[in-house]
């Protein structure tokens, strides 16, 4: 992930950054619930259906940012994979010496490279795969980008949201899989290729790289972006106690809302999205977002482990109530994250692992 001059996408970057670690500290208040008519239940239901987009955020920032620009091949994939599997490798390796300490898993060295080669070692590394995957399919994605023009990319999203949201619904509640094969429309390409058409499309009066501009200004997209947030967050967090409305104590708890591939969660990254390029874009602490957006991979890749520092501290998810106890936790992981990033940056090789 690397870094940019560019006020928005630093910006964007940084929100999802703490957006991941947000989830990953209600998550488990929202997951595992004791009682959906809690306010317990509910301020954990908030926070994680308010961070949901910080995924999708991550992949449509980075498509923006490649799918913009022209790379010769044998370069591109040599510097992204370098940016990316280098560091990757050396927090696996940690959290795998980690889980082995903790609980003997993996418990040979032979595990710990089996766990590498098919699955992520740690519940948070999955990202890194799919990112791979995402570099892999750039060469074959800017031509295309090159001469798309707005029926092009308006047919591209709504393949994808076919691929990607209704034949997940049709399959899994109305038990009416589609036949057809996607491929290049399923998971997480729409995202990538959304962010390069957001990220270039201009407000009303402004045409670039060939896309007509918008019909609204500025005021009216950061609007229209309040309102898909709003629209998204309520969404993900009244789907989810519908979906589990008859849920009783030890029986599955549906997460359906809360997945990234999700309308409810693809609208409000949509809104996010566009909210922080038109209408966030003060710039009072720049310097430190730019320090900020420069750690976000390796305070993704370590804050695992420091929120697992925390926990034993007795600062976790459920140590305190959470409509104090989460925010301050957030607050303290992300802070503590970045300054230990921070530190590793500085020494010999430290910027090669993070």
């Amino acid at each position: 992930m690397p870094t940019v001059s560019i006020l928005w996408a630093d910006r964007i970057r940084n929100v999802s950054t703490i957006m991941v670690i947000a989830i990953h500290v209600a998550a488990p208040i929202a997951h595992v619930p004791q009682d959906l008519n809690s306010f317990w239940w509910w301020i954990g239901n908030f926070w994680n259906s308010l961070s949901r987009p910080g995924v999708p955020l991550f992949v449509m920032l980075s498509g923006f940012l490649l799918l913009g620009k022209d790379y010769p091949l044998p370069e591109f994939l040599s510097r992204r994979f370098s940016r990316v599997v280098i560091p990757a490798l050396f927090w696996m390796i940690i959290y795998s010496v980690y889980g082995h300490i903790s609980g003997n898993n993996p418990a040979t060295v032979w595990d710990a490279i089996r766990n590498i080669i098919i699955r992520p070692v740690h519940y948070h590394l999955w990202f890194i795969y799919l990112i791979i995957g995402l570099y892999l399919v750039y060469p074959v994605l800017r031509p295309w980008i090159k001469a798309a023009g707005e029926r092009d990319f308006r047919y591209f999203f709504i393949m994808s949201m076919i691929g990607a949201w209704g034949y997940k619904i049709l399959a899994v509640y109305f038990n009416l899989p589609i036949g057809v094969y996607f491929e290049l429309f399923t998971n997480n390409c729409g995202y990538f290729v959304l962010g390069y058409y957001l990220g270039t499309k201009g407000p009303a009066g402004v045409e670039a790289s060939g896309l007509p501009s918008w019909r609204f200004s500025e005021k009216q997209l950061v609007l229209v972006g309040l309102a898909l947030i709003m629209a998204g967050t309520a969404s993900t967090m009244l789907g989810t106690y519908w979906l589990n409305s008859g849920w009783t104590p030890g029986a599955n708890f549906d997460v359906y809302f809360y997945d990234y591939l999700t309308p409810n969660v693809g609208f409000s990254a949509i809104g996010w999205f566009l909210l922080i390029r038109f209408g966030w874009s003060a710039a009072p602490l720049h310097e430190v977002e730019k320090d900020f957006s420069a750690a976000s991979f390796g305070i993704y890749l370590s804050h695992v482990l420091v929120m697992d520092w925390w926990g034993q501290c007795g600062y976790w998810h459920s140590g305190q109530h959470p409509l104090k106890g989460v925010p301050v936790l957030i607050g303290i992981v992300t802070l503590t994250t970045f300054l230990g990033v921070q530190l590793i940056r500085v020494l010999p090789f430290g910027k090669k692992i993070t």
